[in-house]
C-alpha cells in the first residue's frame, strides 16, 4: 500500500497587479507597528521601495531599512540585520526582493524570537519559538522563497550553503505584485525564470509528486514556456511578467511539498563552494540531470515536452520524452544562458570531491532515477 501524500502551505497568499498598495493593511493586521524592511541595494536603487513605503506610512507603520543583503546571504549578514532589528525595537519583517533578501528576512524573523546566531539554526527543526511576523514581497519570479519554510544561508567559513528549515520559517503573508517585477533587468529575469522552470520540473518528476502537486508543477512549466522569452527580451510586457510570477508561485507551491531532487542536490554544494548565482547554475545543470533521470520518468517527460510546446505526435514515448530535454536546452539558448559551469569559474579538478559530498544529499533519493557518486560526477562534467 503506498504511503499517504501530504500537502501543506502555511503562508497566506495575496496576488495581483498593484496589490503592493495593500501592504500597510496587511502589516497592520499582523500587529506590526515598526517593520524592518530587509532588501538589497539593487532593489533599493530600482525604486521598488517607493511603492512599499507610502502605504506603510499611511497605515501608521514605522520602518527601518536594512539594504545590505548580498547574493547568497551569509549568516553574518543576517546576524547584523537581527541586531539592528532588536536595537530599533522592530516587531515585524517585510522582506522585499529576490531569493536572497527573502531568505535573509525570514532568518531575521527567526532571530527576533530565538536567541543566538543564524548559524545556530542551520539544519532541520532547530527553531523552538515562532518567528516574528514576516511578509514576503518578491521582485523576481523564481525562488518562491516568499512561501517556503526554508531560508538558505551561506557560511563562508565552511564554503557551504545550508538551509535553515522549520515550519516557523515560512512568511505569514506573501504579497505578489507583478508590477514590482517590471524593472528587473534581462539577466536576473532569465536566471530567476529558469530557476522557476527547474523547480517545476523537479517537483513534477520527484518521487514525492502526486496529483495535487502535478497540476501545479505542470501549469508552471507551461507558463514558463509561454512567457519567459518575452519577459527577458521585453521586460515591460506586463502579461509576461504576470505569467512568470504566477509560474514561480505555482512551482513553489508544488516543490514546497514534494521537495526537489538531483539538480538542487548538485547546485547547493556547488553554489556554496563557489558562491555562484543560483538560478543560472540550476539551469545549466538541468538538461544534463534530466538526461540522467529520464529513464525513471519517461511518461512525465512527455508531459513536460507538451507543456513546453513540443509536437510529439508520431513519436515513440522515448522519443517524445527526449523532446523535453531538447525544449529546455532551446529555451535556455533563446534567453542567452551561458553554456557551461566553467563560465562561472567551476573547475574540473574540484568536481570529484564535490560529487562525493553531493551524493549524501537527502534530495538524491527523491529523484526518479537515483544517482551514485560516479553518476553525479558525470552529470557535473557534462555541465562544465
Amino acid at each position: 500500500m503506498p504511503s499517504p501524500y501530504y500537502f501543506q502551505l502555511t503562508t497566506q497568499i495575496i496576488y495581483g497587479r498593484y496589490s503592493a498598495s495593500q501592504i500597510g493593511k496587511v502589516a497592520g493586521n499582523l500587529g506590526v507597528r515598526k517593520a524592518m524592511i530587509v532588501t538589497d541595494i539593487g532593489v533599493a536603487k530600482a525604486g521598488v521601495l517607493n511603492q512599499i513605503l507610502p502605504p506603510l506610512k499611511e497605515a501608521g507603520i514605522a520602518t527601518v531599512i536594512f539594504d545590505e543583503v548580498e547574493p547568497n546571504p551569509t549568516v553574518q549578514t543576517v546576524d547584523r540585520a537581527a541586531a539592528q532589528y532588536s536595537q530599533e525595537g522592530c516587531d515585524g519583517v517585510i522582506a522585499v526582493g529576490g531569493g536572497s533578501p527573502l531568505d535573509a528576512g525570514k532568518a531575521v524573523g527567526v532571530l527576533a524570537t530565538n536567541p543566538g546566531s543564524a548559524a545556530d539554526y542551520l539544519g532541520i527543526d532547530k527553531v523552538k519559538n515562532p518567528c516574528a511576523p514576516v511578509i514576503g514581497v518578491p521582485t523576481t519570479a523564481g525562488t518562491s522563497a516568499e512561501i517556503t519554510d526554508v531560508a538558505v544561508l551561506s557560511d563562508p567559513t565552511k564554503k557551504a550553503k545550508i538551509g535553515l528549515r522549520s515550519a516557523y520559517v515560512a512568511p505569514r503573508v506573501a504579497l505578489l505584485d507583478p508590477i514590482l517585477t517590471l524593472g528587473l533587468p534581462p539577466e536576473p529575469t532569465r536566471d530567476s525564470g529558469l530557476d522557476t522552470l527547474t523547480h517545476a520540473i523537479e517537483a513534477f518528476i520527484s518521487v514525492n509528486a502526486w496529483s495535487a502537486s502535478d497540476v501545479l508543477a505542470l501549469k508552471a512549466i507551461e507558463l514558463v514556456g509561454q512567457h519567459l522569452r518575452t519577459a527577458v527580451h521585453n521586460g515591460r510586457d506586463i502579461e509576461a511578467r504576470d505569467g512568470m510570477l504566477t509560474a514561480s508561485l505555482l512551482a513553489g507551491m508544488a516543490f514546497h511539498n514534494t521537495k526537489l531532487c538531483l539538480v538542487h542536490a548538485i547546485t547547493g554544494p556547488l553554489g556554496g563552494f563557489y558562491n555562484l548565482p543560483h538560478g543560472a547554475i540550476n539551469a545549466i545543470v538541468l538538461p544534463h540531470a534530466m538526461r540522467f533521470m529520464l529513464p525513471g520518468a519517461v511518461s512525465k517527460y512527455v508531459d513536460i515536452a507538451v507543456a513546453l510546446g513540443e509536437v510529439v505526435e508520431g513519436l515513440s514515448e522515448r522519443e517524445a520524452a527526449e523532446k523535453a530535454v531538447q525544449a529546455v536546452e532551446q529555451l535556455s539558448r533563446d534567453v542567452g544562458l551561458p553554456r557551461g559551469l566553467s563560465h562561472y569559474g567551476v573547475k574540473a579538478e574540484d568536481l570529484p570531491a564535490l560529487s562525493e559530498a553531493i551524493a549524501g544529499s537527502f534530495m538524491v533519493p527523491l529523484s526518479p532515477r537515483v544517482a551514485k557518486k560516479e553518476d553525479i560526477l558525470a552529470v557535473c562534467q557534462a555541465a562544465l
